[in-house]
């Protein structure tokens, strides 16, 4: 399937969704189907670089997570 989803699908399908807007990293990984590990590299990648919430410890915005990986 060539077409991008549309901000409305991702916002409908998000409503759905029973996680918190601020995610920890477990959560974040369990979104986007990987292990933690290859998401903390991927941030230090700076793929993630909107959604991260700086500091000890790591948090995600889970929308702008979201966005950032369907791109």
């Amino acid at each position: 399937m060539d077409r991008k989803l549309t901000t409305t699908e991702v916002s409908a399908a998000m409503q759905s969704c029973d996680l918190p807007p601020i995610l920890t990293p477990e959560e974040a990984a369990d979104l986007l189907r990987l292990k933690v590990s290859t998401l903390y590299r991927h941030v230090s990648e700076g793929r993630y670089g909107g959604s991260v919430k700086r500091g000890k410890p790591l948090r995600f915005w889970r929308d702008r997570l979201i966005q950032e990986f369907m791109r």
